[in-house]
């Protein structure tokens, strides 16, 4: 009877240990996925950023040239929808009013606006 006793003890010890050292392993592993699925969609979201400004600015260029077909779908125009064409009248609008040829910005005045 006291070698069973024994032997019982021993074993939930050890098996106490086990899974006090297994919880301790896959709770860094848990870390450790976490941080990358992180990382992951972090990447993500600034790649998807960039494309959605490369594809928005060539919508614009189509909307400012009047251009045919469709565009892009984008997160803030998911649909492609055609911009307004006074876009284009932006591009070639010239300078802004108070500004002259002579005059240019500085730290203070950064559009160089009278």
């Amino acid at each position: 009877m006291g070698d069973n006793w024994i032997s019982r003890k021993v074993q939930n010890v050890v098996a106490g240990a086990g899974n006090a050292v297994g919880g301790v392993i896959n709770a860094v592993g848990d870390g450790v996925s976490g941080a990358g699925r992180g990382l992951g969609n972090s990447v993500t979201y600034t790649t998807r950023g960039w494309g959605d400004g490369v594809r928005s600015y060539g919508n614009a260029v189509k909307d400012a040239t009047g251009a045919k077909g469709i565009r892009a779908p984008t997160a803030t125009n998911p649909l492609g929808l055609s911009g307004a064409k006074t876009n284009a009248g932006l591009l070639t609008a010239g300078k802004p009013k108070g500004q002259t040829s002579s005059t240019r910005g500085t730290a203070n005045n950064p559009l160089g606006l009278k």
